[in-house]
């Protein structure tokens, strides 16, 4: 009987482990992407080759995560409330290799771009 609990236990962890949840990547291969916000906008630039895959987390309350796909290594669009906080980090597969990058921060800007 021990035997099966430890056994059912290893299975439920291998299981849990198997679950991917949006966030932060654990570790970067790719530099963080460079962002700038404003008139509620924002734009991020990355250090990709062909297509790229961004996740976004608009970190104020409700912490919505949002995953857009470019062709290419840039992201530009709107703001869903202005002074968000917001956090960006990109990936894309170069070689056969998935590459993940650090994440950026910033707050949502209403007013003139930098």
């Amino acid at each position: 009987m021990n035997i099966s609990i430890r056994a059912l236990a290893v299975a439920a962890t291998l299981m849990l482990g198997a679950v991917a949840l949006p966030g932060a990547p654990a570790s970067a291969a790719a530099p963080a992407p460079h962002c700038e916000s404003g008139a509620s906008h924002y734009f991020c630039d990355a250090a990709s080759t062909g297509t790229t895959t961004w996740t976004v987390t608009y970190v104020y309350p409700p912490g919505v995560t949002v995953t857009y796909t470019t062709p290419f290594a840039s992201l530009y669009t709107s703001c869903p409330n202005p002074r968000r906080s917001v956090r960006v980090f990109y990936s894309f597969v170069s070689g056969g290799v998935t590459e993940t990058s650090g994440t950026t921060g910033f707050l949502c800007n209403p007013g003139d771009w930098p």
